[in-house]
């Protein structure tokens, strides 16, 4: 399917004020570029690390200080063409605003060209993430994850989610020491994605297992996938956002989410777990392990390993009994 993209620009100054108004009119689903932020990215290759910057990326970061632009996406149908002349006639009232509309490429070319590169991929010891338009015959001891990541975040193949599943496989092995309570092994993984971690983790033999993610899409994608598993007795996948009114006591915290994010959840998780358990996360640039690291401490909580893969880092933390 087409999608019709409408390409916002306005002043710095009208940024929260017309973000407001789009919400509240249900457009609650946008992108905010601020050329400033692409200008600082441009010139701090050393900090920010980028692989690649689009020539578009290039020419917003040239514009002129304080450039904010907002971009809606439209399904190209009649009911995505309503959506969007309300829209554009909303628009229009709002001061020191302009707006251009255009339609894009076919989604699904990108999706059939990425599905050309999945291939069944073994992830450290035991764990093979296999797309579902793949043949694949597991080999002793190996356990087979079918994924179909869809919209949503975590395939198996990038470093943070393999570093996570090699962390949970240590777990389960004992290279952590005793990290489980007698009785079920109950895992909590918040910002679950694709649930790949969950299937993991019930796989290596957790006994029941909570996804959380703050993305629809992502609850219904990996419900899906714990279905095609064949789990849905051993996994639930919830939206929620972090663990924010989860009512769960894990032996095992995994997050794959961003360093930031990883910080503002470890006195969280430090709650949600076992005296013991273990944090697992991911999602943690090399540059920021530090910080990342000292928060996990002060949250209670003692270093035991930090997963190294290029840029990447993942922190395995166990639960201390009282800060």
């Amino acid at each position: 399917m087409k999608y019709i993209e409408l390409k916002i620009q306005l002043a710095a100054d009208k940024t929260e004020e017309i973000e407001a108004v789009l919400i509240e009119h249900g457009y609650d689903s946008m992108q905010i570029d601020d050329s400033s932020v692409a200008r600082e990215i441009l010139n701090n290759p050393e900090l920010y690390k980028y692989d690649y910057l689009n020539e578009e990326i290039k020419d917003f970061a040239a514009k002129e200080t304080g450039d904010i632009e907002i971009t809606l996406y439209f399904t190209d149908d009649e009911e995505g063409q309503h959506q969007l002349a309300e829209a554009e006639s909303l628009i229009s009232e709002m001061p020191g605003a302009s707006y251009k509309a255009e339609l894009t490429g076919d989604d699904s070319e990108w999706l059939y060209k990425w599905q050309e590169n999945f291939k069944p991929t073994k992830i450290g010891k035991s764990i093979v993430v296999k797309p579902g338009w793949e043949e694949y015959t597991a080999r002793d001891g190996e356990l087979v994850i079918e994924m179909d990541p869809g919209m949503a975040f975590g395939s198996g193949l990038h470093e943070t989610t393999s570093m996570c599943i090699k962390g949970l496989e240590n777990a389960f092995d004992g290279d952590y020491g005793e990290a489980f309570s007698s009785g079920k092994i109950k895992v909590l993984d918040v910002g679950t994605g694709t649930g790949i971690l969950s299937i993991a983790a019930a796989l290596l033999g957790a006994d029941e297992c909570l996804g959380i993610d703050i993305d629809d899409e992502a609850v219904r994608v990996g419900s899906e996938n714990v279905v095609h598993n064949g789990l849905p007795d051993k996994i639930k996948i919830a939206k929620g956002d972090l663990v924010e009114g989860v009512d769960f006591d894990a032996d095992i915290l995994v997050a794959n989410l961003m360093a930031d994010l990883v910080m503002k959840l470890a006195p969280a998780a430090y709650g949600h777990l076992k005296p013991g358990g273990l944090f697992i996360s991911s999602g943690i640039l090399d540059i920021k392990v530090e910080q990342v690291a000292v928060a996990v401490v002060a949250a209670g909580f003692d270093i035991l390993e930090i997963l190294e893969d290029g840029e990447w880092r993942a922190i395995i933390a166990v639960r201390k009994a009282d800060k």
